[in-house]
């Protein structure tokens, strides 16, 4: 069940519209040098400016990219779910995604190969755009009936998990397809949304050209289950270890216990919040293999990381 309550809309799109103005203006220059855009209302205090940071969500690359309050977003409306962490129907106060898109990226957002979704905890979950245009996607602020949080399996125990700023949520009690999937492409502690093509976010953790059919596979299957929390040189997540530079998984996990840890951590380390492959990926099997064929291919193409890893954030992904 949906119910739209509009909030301010006219007022914050008109906002929405002027950073975006400014943002193209800025690229036009070939600087962005002045251009620093601050849509939320200030009132100078740093109270003010700590709160308005805390609700924050940066849209677009750089440091200059506009933060935006979603609580007072256009067309906030009730969404019923159904939780994946809780297995149950959960109600949420959330924006269409694709219309907030729309507004805050403008259509280059559609061109792009993927939406990546970064996390208070270093945690990154690269959707591709086509699951927006074809199932029902919002970014969720609260939820109905309690505070803004999930009880979330971790290591075999229960933990209470806060979502805010935001939580990605997709229409699933009618959509099949995006139920069956389970918990993929739901973060949550969303801090920053920003578009991107594959041949660029993935020019360091592509295997090369003359790599075999099943590594070329297993790239697909790290960059879409894995990436979230690892990086291959420096590419992907920060909230698990990088697992290319300067050694290679492969180097130091014996292949029996890599493909056992891959497939289900927990009978390897008590307690490890790390999620095994999805149980209901088609072709189970093959893809545990083809994702260490990747790992050992890619064990001899180490580059250095661009930057330092980031500290991690205590965290719950």
């Amino acid at each position: 069940m949906i119910t739209h309550r509009p909030r301010h809309t006219a007022a914050w799109a008109a906002r929405a519209r002027r950073a975006l103005i400014g943002v193209l203006l800025c690229h036009a220059l070939g600087s962005t040098v002045g251009c620093s855009l601050e849509p939320a209302d200030r009132d100078g205090t740093e109270a003010t400016q700590a709160a308005a940071s805390a609700r924050g969500i940066r849209f677009g690359a750089g440091a200059n990219a506009p933060e935006w309050d979603l609580t007072q977003g256009p067309g906030l409306t009730t969404v019923a779910v159904h939780e994946p962490y809780e297995d149950r129907e959960v109600r949420f106060e959330a924006v269409p995604a694709v219309a907030l898109f729309d507004l805050l990226l403008g259509d280059a957002w559609r061109r792009a190969d993927e939406l990546v979704f970064e996390c208070a905890d270093g945690y990154r979950a690269a959707v591709p755009t086509a699951r927006f245009l074809e199932h029902q996607a919002y970014l969720a602020v609260a939820r109905v009936g309690g505070d803004f949080a999930i009880d979330k399996p971790v290591g075999g125990a229960v933990t209470r998990v806060a979502l805010a700023p935001a939580y990605l949520i997709w229409e699933n009690q009618r959509d099949s397809v995006v139920r069956s999937e389970g918990d993929w492409g739901w973060p949550y502690q969303i801090v920053g949304v920003t578009v991107a093509m594959a041949s660029e976010r993935y020019a360091r953790m592509a295997p090369p050209p003359d790599a075999g059919a099943d590594a070329q596979r297993g790239f697909g299957v790290f960059r879409r289950y894995c990436s979230r929390c690892h990086a291959i040189n420096g590419e992907g997540g920060t909230l698990g270890p990088e697992l290319n530079y300067p050694a290679s998984v492969t180097e130091y996990v014996e292949p029996t216990w890599l493909r056992r840890w891959i497939d289900a951590p927990l009978t390897v380390r008590h307690g490890t919040p790390m999620p095994g492959l999805p149980p209901g990926i088609p072709d189970r099997e093959a893809a545990l293999r083809d994702v260490i064929a990747y790992l050992t291919v890619m064990a001899g193409h180490k580059l250095a990381p661009a930057e330092p890893p980031a500290p991690p954030v205590p965290g719950a992904h």
